[in-house]
């Protein structure tokens, strides 16, 4: 039988060849305007430019004054000025208060601020007292370098950028940074079930899922249609599909059957198997190939699986090969128990809830391989391999998806 699975591997073996593989793939970086960084992956330590805040500044609109004249003012005092966010505040003058506005520098001379909703305000003094309760002394005012000070770390080499990142890069007045090029991935679905002219017509789900998932890297895919059984016909895809791409993402074709054409064409352009099917399910049919130095990452056809085979394979490998930090595991307790079959590691979708006792998983049913409403459902998957099976109430770690 061609393209049998007589050399699966298990999944920690195949895990680690495509690690190794990612090692090997030239990183290349770029300086990107900080607007046009977001979910790009940071080539650098970034640092604190200066503190921040960079003075002492007020908290809120209200009045700045001397904590001890307050104390002893019956009659309250004379605001005298107003400061805002961006001026030099004039310094403060004994028995004196200014108003002031959020973000302003606090003048020289004032150690407390007050919102002007709690403070009383005589139009015909012209003097400002608490409403009722004077605040600490200190209160109401954000020090300098309070939340980081000059030569703070902000953003490791690694971090992918999402919109925190940039907004704490822009208060350094930072606006351009080093990131790693987006590695270019090609996605190419393929069979005749998807051709429009097939009797029983049906829809590519997986290029779009796929395309949605690369997002994360800033990547957008080049996307290829091969849509027939033809072998020919595949070969010049995928062969357009090399050029200029680091990277081929395939979707079905990858079993024993008769259209199952998609190894047998790698092969003829000149890729070979690091292997063929792994130990696991869903997706046992997964296989990578290597041509020169870039991979192809033959997917399943059915989209339950050839999510799971993404998120297991393909992410990991795009993100060593980008110099990006792993996504993280999450933690639950299980609420049910699973038993593995022999020498097969099993994915199962889970969702997560709180409890009492903590957060807890609960397996979710499944109609096998195709199927893609439970992956809306789902948080993540869960690894059980045949040496370690869940038992209710162990303490778990899963994929997000």
């Amino acid at each position: 039988m061609r393209n049998s699975f007589s050399k699966m591997l298990a999944f920690p073996a195949a895990v680690q060849m495509i690690m190794e593989q990612a090692e090997l793939f030239p990183l290349k970086i770029e300086k990107k305007a900080l607007a046009q960084a977001c979910h790009r992956t940071v080539a650098e330590d970034i640092y604190a430019e200066h503190d921040r805040p960079e003075a002492d500044i007020s908290a809120m609109d209200g009045y700045a004054f001397c904590h001890a004249d307050m104390q002893t003012a019956a009659h309250g005092l004379p605001v005298v000025s107003k400061t805002v966010a961006g001026a030099d505040p004039l310094p403060l003058q004994q028995g004196t208060a200014q108003a002031i506005l959020t973000g302003a520098r606090i003048p020289q001379g004032a150690n407390c601020v007050m919102a002007g909703e709690r403070m009383h305000y005589n139009s015909e003094t012209g003097c400002v007292m608490p409403a009722q309760v004077l605040a600490e002394k200190g209160g109401n005012i954000r020090r300098v370098g309070e939340e980081f000070t000059r030569g703070t770390l902000l953003v490791h080499k690694g971090q992918i950028l999402d919109w925190p990142y940039i907004a704490v890069l822009a208060s350094q007045n930072i606006d351009s940074v080093k990131v790693v090029c987006p590695v270019r991935v090609a996605l190419v679905a393929n069979g005749g079930e998807l051709s429009m002219h097939a009797q029983d017509k049906r829809a590519d789900s997986n290029t779009p899922m796929l395309a949605a998932m690369l997002k994360i890297f800033g990547v957008t895919p080049k996307t290829y249609l091969a849509a027939s059984d033809d072998q020919a016909h595949l070969m010049s895809v995928l062969e357009e599909a090399w050029q200029d791409t680091d990277c081929i993402v395939t979707t079905g074709g990858i079993s024993v059957g008769d259209t199952d054409n998609v190894l047998d064409a790698f092969k003829a352009l000149g890729a070979e198997p690091l292997f063929r099917g792994v130990k696991i399910r869903p997706g046992k049919p997964i296989s990578v190939l290597k041509h020169g130095n870039k991979l192809a990452f033959c997917l399943p056809g059915n989209p339950g699986a050839s999510a799971l085979c993404a998120k297991i394979f393909l992410m990991p490998y795009l993100y060593a090969v980008m110099g990006a930090d792993q996504p993280d595991l999450i933690s639950g307790i299980a609420d049910f128990s699973f038993e593995p079959l022999a020498d097969t590691t099993h994915f199962i979708p889970v969702s997560r809830h709180k409890t009492s006792e903590g957060w807890c998983f609960t397996l979710l049913p499944t109609v096998g391989a195709s199927d893609i409403r439970v992956l809306t459902q789902a948080v993540a998957f869960l690894e059980v391999s045949p040496q370690h099976p869940i038992r209710k109430g162990q303490i778990c770690w899963a994929i997000p998806l």
